[in-house]
């Protein structure tokens, strides 16, 4: 149950920056739908690293569970980032990137959970 803490919790602040942009949009505030949209692709880029900060793994196992889960919903979260920033469309480089962004976030949050 502790591997999941973090990414529950990163999902929440994502799912909260994402709120944050609809009702932004919705009243016209310019300024604070700028802020959630790099909210919201911060948060998805760096997943992994979040999950792990607030999931503090007591294990291995937990910090294994907390990398795999937090890497999945990165590339997932960015993938949708990506999708949306090109104007709601599918590109070939979509994936590849968010791939790419995903390895390099949970390769950074497993240094930084070595380190810690």
């Amino acid at each position: 149950m502790g591997a999941l803490r973090g990414p529950v919790i990163a999902f929440v602040a994502f799912a909260a920056a994402f709120a944050l942009h609809i009702v932004a949009g919705a009243l016209d505030q310019g300024w604070l739908f700028a802020i959630a949209v790099v909210l919201i692709f911060a948060l998805a880029a760096g997943f992994p690293v979040l999950s792990m900060f607030l999931g503090r793994p007591r294990s291995g196992w937990e910090t294994q569970a907390i990398l795999v889960i937090g890497g999945a919903g990165c590339l997932v979260l960015t993938a949708g980032t990506l999708w949306a920033a090109n104007d709601r469309a599918w590109a070939w480089w979509t994936w590849p990137a968010s791939a790419a962004i995903a390895a390099v976030t949970t390769v950074v949050a497993s240094r930084l959970s070595r380190a810690a």
